[in-house]
């Protein structure tokens, strides 16, 4: 085995939407950061084909800015993306090229002076009373000790806080059942026209389970109107051809995101129930029978649905999209009631306002409820209050499980990394801990990079920037 040390000031962990913006920010903030990814690519779940969702909120306002709307705005910029539309059922849609979002990563992360190190994964925590001193990634035979003065966990797992024996918690409350898990993938030569021909003659396959929430005008029309849409329906079809014994996944109905390209959508609808992400067995078995869906779903799609007959799979992801696993301690915690209060608390480092969406991890069923106010996401829910220079962000953070059904959509994640790689260079600016930092100050810096914190600037500024 070969093995290196590297010294830097922060590490961040994880390079998906959390970690890459926690990265760019603190590198930007002037401190020396290291980011460790496991997979070959950066940008995590925003290369997979997924949307961004929870940019708007209900009412059509947007709730982010900062770095999260830079992306947008670049991606724009590169005619990548479409800006963000209100969607009757998701509050808003911004659909984007996941390969441009991928390459646009690694160019701004190299603007930013971000030094990244892929292939690796972190295999051991070493702390001293509550720091942590280092922590050891492992990779292709190869043990890569990094020692840095503050560590940033977005693994989504949160597998440095884990490893460094950090109280977590994880699933449903009550039962612990944890959302099940999808493998994206892309289907080729679909004619949506014929779809929307479908469901105009067939309204009836546009109504939902009473356990979720939308608002009139989710039909062919709206469809039609732009490529920037999530098709979520087919309920009657899929309940049939479930009874039938025909149907391949455990789901009520098809959710497919409409690419840039003509004829091109990216299917988010197989289901790998009673899944623990964080087991390497369930793991296992989720992404290969998650791939072995993608063909059987899509055999059914062409035999049964218009519009679908002559399609072909161009690609699977690389890596399963993961909802939920672990979320750990924090100096504050983030409770659904906060949520449906439209509480903005005065350390908020990020505004929410996506439904609670809640996906069962043992049945066919849905929960979508929704949020009738923006949320603060208050910043000791990035702070660990085990481990003094450990910080999170994204879905780890510290939360119950009907928070993280909301704030677990990538914008969000987004705004946490932003704030958490600000806070970072903070802590060395003023020689403290991240449980010390001054949050006004850090809100008066979000607020200089355009970051949405407050409902005067939700009530003010433009949905769009660069459209």
């Amino acid at each position: 085995m070969r093995r290196f040390e590297y010294t830097t000031e922060v590490l961040v962990i994880g390079g998906g939407p959390a970690g890459l913006s926690a990265a760019i920010t603190a590198a930007r903030h002037g401190c020396k950061v290291l980011l460790v990814e496991k997979n070959g690519y950066l940008g995590g779940n925003a290369t997979l084909g997924l949307p961004l969702l929870g940019y708007l909120d209900l009412k059509g306002r947007r709730i982010v800015g900062g770095i999260a709307q830079e992306y947008v705005n670049r991606l724009c910029k590169q005619r990548a993306c479409l800006g963000h539309r209100t969607c009757p059922k998701h509050n808003s849609v911004t659909n984007f090229d996941p390969s441009a979002f991928k390459v646009m990563a690694i160019e701004m992360c190299k603007e930013a002076g971000v030094e990244v190190l892929l292939h690796l994964e972190s295999s051991r925590v070493n702390k001293s009373g509550s720091r942590i001193e280092s922590v050891e990634c492992y990779g292709k035979g190869n043990l890569v000790t990094v020692k840095a003065r503050l560590y940033i966990d977005c693994t989504g797992d949160g597998d440095v806080a884990y490893l460094a024996g950090c109280t977590w918690e994880s699933g449903q409350e009550g039962t612990g059942v944890l959302q099940p898990p999808t493998v994206m993938y892309t289907l080729e030569n679909v004619n949506t026209d014929r779809l929307f021909d479908y469901i105009e003659a067939h309204p009836e396959e546009m109504t939902y389970s009473a356990t979720i929430d939308h608002r009139p005008g989710y039909d062919a029309l709206y469809f039609r109107e732009s490529l920037n849409h999530v098709f979520v329906g087919l309920r009657q079809l899929f309940t049939r051809l479930h009874a039938e014994g025909k149907l391949p996944v455990e789901r009520e109905t098809l959710i497919y995101i409409k690419s840039l390209r003509k004829g091109e959508v990216f299917i988010n609808s197989t289901r790998l129930l009673n899944t623990d992400a964080t087991n390497i067995f369930d793991l296992t078995n989720a992404e290969l029978e998650g791939q072995v869906q993608c063909q059987k779903l899509t055999e059914v799609l062409k035999e049964y649905v218009p519009g679908f007959e002559n399609c072909f799979i161009s690609s699977i992801a690389p890596s399963l999209g993961v909802r939920e696993t672990r979320r750990f301690s924090g100096i504050c915690r983030l409770t659904w009631d906060m949520l449906l209060n439209g509480v903005i608390p005065a350390d908020t480092i990020a505004l929410g306002g996506y439904k609670i969406d809640i996906h069962s991890g043992n049945d066919r069923s849905t929960l979508f409820k929704t949020v009738q106010e923006p949320f603060g996401i208050p910043y000791g829910c990035l702070v660990s209050n085990e481990m003094d220079n450990l910080m999170f962000a994204g879905r780890c953070i510290s939360m119950d499980a009907a928070s993280l059904a909301s704030v677990r959509v990538m914008p969000q994640c987004m705004s946490m990394g932003h704030a958490a790689g600000i806070a970072a260079a903070m802590t060395f600016e003023n020689k403290c801990v991240p449980k010390d930092i001054d949050v006004g100050a850090l809100r008066k810096k979000l607020l200089k990079e355009n970051a949405v914190l407050t409902m005067e600037q939700v009530n003010t500024i433009p949905v769009n920037e660069m459209i």
